[in-house]
C-alpha cells in the first residue's frame, strides 16, 4: 500500500524536476525577451506621443544603429563556435556600448522631454536585459 501510494508522489517530483531543469537553461534567455518586450512598448508609446517630423528624424538616424546591430549579432554567432566565453563577453559589452551610443543619439535629435525619456528607459530595458543574460551565460561557461 505504501508503495503505491509512493509513485504518484515519485512521477510529481520528476516531472518537476524536469521543469525546474528546463526553466534554469532557458531563464537567461526570458530575461533578455522580456527586456525587449519592454522596449518594445515603452519605444511605442514613444512613438505615438511623436510628431511626423520627428518619428522621421528618429527612424532615420536608427538606420546606422539597425546595422551595428546585426553586426554586432553576424560576428557573436561566428564566436559562439570558436570560443563561447569570448562571445559571451563580446556581446555583452557590445549591446552596453551601443546602449551607451543611444544616449548620445537622442540628445542629438532634440526630441520632446517625454518621448525621449520613454525611449530611453525602453533602450535601458533591452541592453540590460542582454547584458544580465550575457552575465549569467558567460559565467554557466566558467563553470
Amino acid at each position: 500500500m505504501a508503495g503505491a501510494s509512493a509513485r504518484p508522489l515519485n512521477f510529481a517530483v520528476r516531472r518537476l524536476r524536469k521543469r525546474s531543469a528546463v526553466l534554469n537553461a532557458y531563464y537567461p534567455v526570458l530575461i533578455a525577451v522580456v527586456g525587449f518586450i519592454a522596449s518594445a512598448l515603452l519605444t511605442e508609446r514613444a512613438l505615438s506621443l511623436l510628431q511626423a517630423e520627428a518619428k522621421a528624424a528618429l527612424v532615420d538616424s536608427s538606420r546606422s544603429t539597425r546595422l551595428l546591430n546585426l553586426l554586432v549579432i553576424a560576428i557573436f554567432a561566428a564566436l559562439i563556435f570558436w570560443r563561447p566565453l569570448v562571445a559571451w563577453v563580446f556581446i555583452g559589452c557590445s549591446f552596453l556600448a551601443l546602449g551607451v551610443r543611444s544616449v548620445f543619439r537622442l540628445r542629438r535629435l532634440g526630441l520632446p522631454m517625454t518621448p525621449s525619456r520613454l525611449i530611453l528607459a525602453g533602450n535601458t530595458l533591452a541592453v540590460g536585459g542582454i547584458v544580465a543574460c550575457a552575465l549569467i551565460c558567460a559565467l554557466r561557461t566558467l563553470q
